[in-house]
């Protein structure tokens, strides 16, 4: 199965702070041993540094602590990784959690405040209303059953 996965989750230093979120569940690597990985990062493909501002959604916009408007570049980055998955025939994404662009349950409430609303990120939203089933790393069972029932 092809699945782009975040970049960050394989330990690859693109968050926003110039870290990674490496996932180091054994499900994960089972996922890795078993698939076909594309890693992608939607924030850095549409042209964002880094590091670089955090930013959340508000009003529909992506913007930094500052108020900086990253919305194009979000939505630049979530084209490209939609491009990505038609030509390669991806259709499972593992994306960050709560992550502006990647979040697929639950992100940031746009204040600042580490409060968690639900919603989608710019990425996420994209692939799924593309038809690219979206998880994220704390839900690795579900992606192995989700998996599992389309083999």
């Amino acid at each position: 199965m092809n699945i782009l996965i975040s970049s960050c989750l394989l330990g690859e230093y693109v968050r926003y702070d110039g870290s990674a979120n490496a996932c180091e569940d054994i499900i994960f690597q089972k996922i890795l041993n078993e698939n076909n990985i594309f890693s992608f990062c939607p924030e850095v493909e549409g042209g964002l540094s880094t590091p670089r501002e955090p930013a959340e959604i508000k009003n529909n916009k992506v913007l930094t602590k500052t108020n900086k408007d990253f919305t194009n570049e979000f939505t630049k980055g979530a084209e490209k990784a939609l491009t990505l998955c038609i030509k390669n025939n991806i259709t499972i994404a593992l994306l960050k959690a709560k992550s502006p662009s990647c979040g697929n349950n639950m992100i940031y409430n746009g204040n600042f405040e580490s409060i968690l609303i639900k919603g989608s990120g710019i990425c996420a939203s994209l692939l799924n209303k593309n038809n690219i089933k979206v998880f994220n790393e704390n839900e690795l069972k579900e992606l192995i059953d989700y998996i599992n029932f389309r083999l």
